[in-house]
């Protein structure tokens, strides 16, 4: 029934999409379309009826995209000829009027741009950009922050598009993207701060079992003694190619990336954290047993140096055109940057225990995670001594990246700033990420340019007057200053007293709020930081609601929360132990 209906509104739309009175028509189809559900279904309640009913126009609309997306493959049209802008323009209309839903417009752009070839994307992105102003506003966002579907396709269009540009050959338009971005979302918007504090576990770091790295060893060990008389043992120790390396080393130092991967195998239990420390000190002491020689030291810095010096010098040789429109160019500009995908060959892990840039990538992971566990309010019970030894492992290892050629100082000196910065990055996210933006007084007034210049005349005669004035202040009593200042006025401190800021009677529905915001799944607060923890937070709120809803404070043996939830009658259920106690 459904898809006979999608073909019939599919048909419809397309024989009125483009004309003046659309929407009109869009509204009486339907009005026809919840009759024939009606007719199909009568006891359909009403915001299930309107559901089913964009529904049916979501797949009839998907349709029609196909339609004009071929057509635009096909080269038969242009995009600003297609239909595809009489198109957005009803899904707008049809979206604010509750007819279709709320992100119809983006997902219109999303299908249509995803079978379409960048020049063609481009092209659409103008049409995009000549009603944002309609599609950035309600109800597409909304003015609170708050994510919703509309901007999370917005996201998705976006992310996919840009994965398909290349940064190099398609600047501009990245630029227009990222700006049309900056333009919708607000700076403290919520979308990819990672509230659920998910960890990237699709990184994985394979290696070597023991059969394929003893077989490598040996191979090894038979290649050195055929190569005896073509090397001397002094050039083998110095290549680091001599010393035996056992695969319980080898597997330790691989296996302690699964740590760095899911940061939280390393805080479930205390047995996690002490696996996690002895690795780690195994790996440090690996490194501490691989001391860099003078050798290695004046190799990196070298290398350091060297490379600098040509990308400074190729790219103030090459012009901003060249160097976009040319991958020769840009791959000799990109060639001394580092792509941490660690090779875990056996053979190699010889000379990757004296590697400089291997081992700052290590030791920098290692500095993060600690830096995390010794931070974080741990959920399981941890000892004074085992947080010490998270402290002497983090000090061991700046040790080790302050020894690291070609600048170890200055490389850790870097990483411990940005970890300390990063306590900002997650004192916001605690507190639910309140808006930073600050905006311009609304008392303030911008002084036009005719008065600019009587404001030049006047500006030297009342400094003279501001030195004077600060100098009679100086001269007297400190008492004196005070009585006599603006601020010391009755009615300037009435004023104060009276303001927003210093209110603290805060009504009972503002603080039952934050309870139900926390209680949303949506809103991803870790049950630590909720309200009910929070013992001043929870006396406000008892406080308040005995004044107008005190025959629910009987539920207040179970805590605040369970009083707030009866004033808004939500069901709770009874611990087991507690209802085993009544019966």
């Amino acid at each position: 029934m459904s898809l006979v209906l999608a073909q019939n509104a599919e048909n419809a739309i397309l024989s009125f999409y483009e004309n003046a009175d659309a929407l009109e028509k869009l509204q009486k189809l339907q009005e026809f379309m919840q009759q024939e559900l009606q007719t199909q279904q009568p006891a359909l309640p009403s915001p299930k009826l309107i559901e089913s009913t964009q529904n049916i126009f979501d797949i009839a609309i998907q349709r029609i995209v196909a339609r004009l997306s071929w057509n635009l493959v096909t080269g038969s049209v242009q995009p600003d000829t297609t239909g595809i802008p009489a198109l957005l323009d009803l899904c707008i209309d049809g979206a604010i009027a509750n007819i279709l839903f709320q992100f119809a417009p983006y997902k219109v752009l999303e299908d249509v741009m995803e079978s379409q070839p960048i020049q063609t994307c481009e092209a659409l992105w103008d049409i995009l950009e000549v009603r944002k102003t309609r599609l950035t506003a309600s109800p597409f966002f909304d003015t609170s922050g708050r994510t919703t579907k509309s901007s999370l396709t917005l996201l998705r269009m976006c992310n996919a598009m840009l994965r398909r540009l290349s940064k190099t050959h398609n600047t501009v338009f990245c630029g227009r993207i990222l700006v049309f971005l900056s333009f919708t979302f607000t700076l403290n918007e919520r979308s990819a701060v990672n509230l659920h504090s998910k960890a990237n576990v699709e990184n994985l770091t394979i290696f070597e079992d023991q059969n394929t790295f003893e077989a490598a060893e040996a191979d090894e060990k038979t290649n050195r003694n055929e190569n005896d008389d073509a090397l001397s043992k002094e050039d083998c120790q110095d290549d680091g190619m001599s010393e035996q390396i056992d695969y319980k080393l080898y597997h330790i130092f691989w296996d302690v990336q699964r740590f760095f991967r899911d940061y939280s195998l390393a805080a479930s239990s205390v047995m996690d954290k002490k696996t996690f420390l002895e690795e780690l000190n195994m790996v440090l002491t690996a490194f501490e047993a691989n001391a860099f020689s003078d050798e290695d030291t004046t190799r990196s810095s070298d290398l350091n140096r060297t490379v600098s010096k040509s990308t400074v010098s190729s790219a103030s040789k090459m012009s901003i055109d060249k160097i976009m429109h040319d991958d020769n160019s840009t791959d000799k500009l990109q060639e001394h940057f580092f792509q941490p995908k660690y090779l875990t060959n056996s053979r190699l892990f010889r000379l990757q225990l004296r590697d400089p840039t291997l081992r700052e990538c290590v030791l920098t992971q290692a500095l993060i995670l600690l830096s995390h566990l010794v931070r974080a309010k741990s959920t399981v019970s941890q000892d004074s001594t085992q947080k010490s030894e998270m402290v002497e492992a983090y000090d061991r290892v700046m040790k080790l990246l302050k020894r690291t050629p070609p600048d170890g100082a200055g490389y850790s000196e870097m990483v411990a700033s940005v970890l300390e910065r990063e306590r900002n990055w997650t004192k916001w996210k605690e507190e639910r990420c309140p808006s930073y933006e600050k905006y311009p007084d609304s008392s303030e007034k911008l002084l036009g340019s005719s008065k600019r210049s009587n404001e030049a005349a006047t500006e030297h005669s009342g400094e003279k007057k501001r030195v004077m004035r600060k100098k009679n202040a100086l001269e007297s009593g400190l008492m004196d200053q005070i009585l006599e200042s603006d601020a010391s006025r009755s009615s300037t401190l009435l004023e104060k007293i009276k303001g927003e800021s210093r209110a603290t009677n805060i009504a009972l529905p503002k603080l039952m709020d934050r309870f139900t915001e926390a209680w949303d799944p949506a809103s991803g607060i870790d049950k630590e930081y909720w309200p009910d923890q929070d013992e001043i937070y929870c006396w406000r709120t008892l406080r308040q609601g005995m004044k107008t809803h005190v025959m629910y404070l009987d539920h207040a043996i179970d805590g605040a929360g369970a009083v707030v939830k009866a004033i808004l009658g939500i069901e709770t259920l009874a611990e087991p132990a507690k209802s085993m106690t009544k019966s």
